[in-house]
């Protein structure tokens, strides 16, 4: 009788144990954190690579609380709806290009004209205190986590050099955004297409150039075609980038993951810097080894690009304005802050 007890207290003792474990288990497995993220540039390039790294950088800094599924190259959301896509929960957290979708944000979308850039660690700084200083209510559908910005975009031509306003003419250039009234001013015919379309445009003859920065030599594989670029920085734009977090999820997540998360964006603000700065180098020695030629416009020549873009600014600035937003004082804050740099 004993022996009896003795079994059926050991018994319920191992019972009892594995009941615990398992609801802890349980547990543990419910409280860890699920974030989605999407990106649509192609695996193994720099911006595949800096989103794919945050979200691995997030596991480690939360100690595994937080579990990151990524899905590149738009398997989850294509580039166009990417912001969407997020606003409405399919992925937590993407980058999304500003100028795909045109009239969405009236006040961040004023960074992409052609002001005159002069590089991408300016580019990319600007866009962070531009919002900051700004707050648009257009982006309260989302969390911003940062802003990062291209290199200054240029003019790039596959057969036909470009070493005048007149040479533009007849040229099917490709564009997004603000870049297709630009191009229009300028004498070309804008070709507004998403970037990855491109490289099937360059080699079908439906584009016989665009306007980007060199990264795109290497990135996008453009250098296959492209044999000369008109560095006309005076008109020089950049593509507002902006990676955001689902409002929802955002709200749901604890206050020391939301710190931590914090914390990584404005350490991803200069992580970004590098790697467009980086790239854009890399895109430009790919692009001269292949037999590229880069032609440089002289101070008249750009002047006149110049003058043809510039009615741009007040044009933007007004409709922004009849939207009741400081459209005129968004433009003059990123033209001081060019300025600025250009010195």
């Amino acid at each position: 009788m004993k022996k009896l007890c003795f079994v059926l207290t050991v018994s319920a003792t191992f019972l009892f144990l594995f009941m615990v474990l398992s609801m802890t288990s349980v547990s543990f497995a419910q409280d860890k954190i699920q974030i989605k993220i999407s990106n649509w540039f192609p695996v193994g390039v720099a911006q595949d690579k800096l989103l794919k790294e945050w979200g691995e950088d997030l596991e480690k800094r939360t100690n595994g609380r937080v579990k990151v599924s990524y899905y590149p190259t738009g398997t989850l959301i294509p580039a166009p709806q990417s912001y969407d896509g997020v606003v409405k929960g399919i992925a937590d957290v993407t980058q999304h290009v500003a100028g795909y979708t045109v009239g969405r944000f009236p006040m961040m979308e004023l960074i992409d004209l052609p002001l005159g850039y002069p590089s991408g660690t300016v580019t990319t700084k600007l866009a962070n205190d531009y919002y900051k200083k700004f707050q648009p209510k257009e982006m309260d559908h989302v969390k911003v986590l940062w802003f990062h910005a291209q290199a200054p975009g240029i003019l790039h031509t596959k057969s036909k050099p470009v070493y005048k306003l007149e040479d533009l003419k007849d040229l099917k250039i490709r564009t997004f955004g603000s870049n297709a009234k630009l191009m229009s001013r300028l004498g070309g015919t804008p070709v507004a297409m998403p970037m990855g379309d491109v490289y099937d445009a360059l080699s079908k003859g439906v584009a016989d150039g665009l306007l980007a920065c060199y990264e795109t030599m290497e990135t996008w594989k453009f250098a296959d075609f492209i044999r000369y670029s008109t560095e006309c920085y005076d008109v020089a734009y950049t593509a507002l980038f902006m990676v955001v977090m689902n409002k929802n999820k955002w709200n749901s997540l604890p206050k020391d993951i939301k710190d931590i998360i914090d914390k990584m964006s404005e350490e991803y603000i200069n992580k970004s810097i590098k790697m467009w700065n980086d790239i854009e180098q890399s895109g430009k020695k790919l692009l001269l080894s292949k037999g590229g030629k880069i032609i440089t416009l002289s101070k008249e020549e750009q002047a006149k690009w110049v003058e043809k873009a510039t009615p741009l600014f007040e044009e933007y600035a007004n409709n922004v304005e009849k939207k009741g937003l400081p459209g005129k004082e968004a433009v003059k804050f990123i033209q001081n802050y060019v300025k600025k740099y250009k010195k």
